[in-house]
């Protein structure tokens, strides 16, 4: 655990980033928050959230699933400059990655829609806490399997949307995914480092 090929890629400044970003693109956060660190600590990892991003009528769009709220849909340049309404950048780093898949000629763009369907049809589905909670003890005490149900983390949001295009990301074990295995995952490649 703990991907190291996010460490040194080169900051893109939002306003040229969002040029080269595509639906289906990835967001993985290190945060600095509390339970961002602890995530990171228990996940031997530098990445403490993912979600995935979409082109909307000359916006870019944040689909994710956070504690507190769950699934929800905010612009990314809320991320860069007014994070949850504090008139400030999100505490941390924020990396811009895709998937090969998405990279290959053969891809069949209008898959997309199935993935947006899914994204749309889970909105407003809760945080699942007792998930995290469960994927915490798991990583430290090897004890614990996981359950599907209509709650979701941030990468079990993120890997049920991207199921609709034919990708499915690893889980340890006991059938657990977070953000590190999202990172991890040899298809997925950093693009850059998104400067505010």
């Amino acid at each position: 655990m703990g991907t190291k090929k996010f460490q040194e890629i080169n900051p893109v400044h939002y306003e040229q980033a969002v040029k080269s970003i595509q639906t289906g693109d990835l967001l993985l956060c290190s945060g600095t928050y509390l339970i961002s660190e602890f995530i990171k600590k228990a996940s031997n990892s530098f990445i403490s959230h993912v979600a995935f991003l979409f082109k909307w009528h000359n916006r870019t769009l944040v689909f994710e699933s956070v504690e507190g709220t769950g699934v929800r849909i905010i612009p990314l340049l809320q991320y860069v400059s007014n994070y949850e309404n504090t008139g400030k950048k999100y505490k941390g780093s924020l990396y811009i990655a895709r998937h090969e898949q998405l990279i290959s000629s053969s891809f069949d763009r209008s898959l997309l829609k199935n993935m947006m369907g899914k994204a749309i049809d889970l909105l407003n589905q809760d945080y699942n806490q007792a998930e995290l909670i469960k994927i915490l003890t798991r990583i430290k005490l090897g004890i614990g399997r996981h359950e599907d149900n209509d709650q979701y983390i941030c990468s079990e949001f993120v890997d049920q949307c991207f199921q609709q295009i034919g990708i499915s990301f690893p889980r340890d074990e006991g059938g657990f995914i977070y953000p590190e295995h999202i990172a991890a995952d040899s298809s997925v490649y950093p693009m850059f480092e998104l400067a505010a």
